[in-house]
């Protein structure tokens, strides 16, 4: 059985891990979210990050707006790791009966 992989080790998430490091070169950060922009959401088919979005975190990036270019790296982050990484399932507490499928 293949091991699981963390969030941490996918390369979307060293990407854009490796963009909020680079904040002070917008062309550094622009060429890395390029490079996300190749990997496709699983989901939709779109791309990860889109040219119009990108754009949007250079320009915010160029006008010296940090705070909100990594809160919106952050967000990518967060939504990519919903699309890998389902939240777990409630299990019954102790004890507690499952509902059967049969009558």
């Amino acid at each position: 059985m293949p091991r699981k992989k963390k969030i941490d080790e996918l390369v979307v998430v060293k990407l854009l891990n490796l963009a909020k490091g680079q904040i002070d070169d917008p062309v550094e950060v622009n060429r890395i979210l390029r490079e996300v922009g190749k990997f496709f959401d699983p989901l939709t088919g779109k791309a990860m990050i889109e040219g119009a979005s990108r754009a949007q975190v250079i320009a915010l990036l160029e006008r010296g707006e940090k705070a909100e270019v990594l809160a919106t790296i952050d967000r990518y982050i967060d939504n990519y790791q919903k699309r890998i990484e389902p939240e777990p399932t409630q299990e019954p507490a102790a004890g507690q009966r499952l509902p059967s499928c049969s009558s």
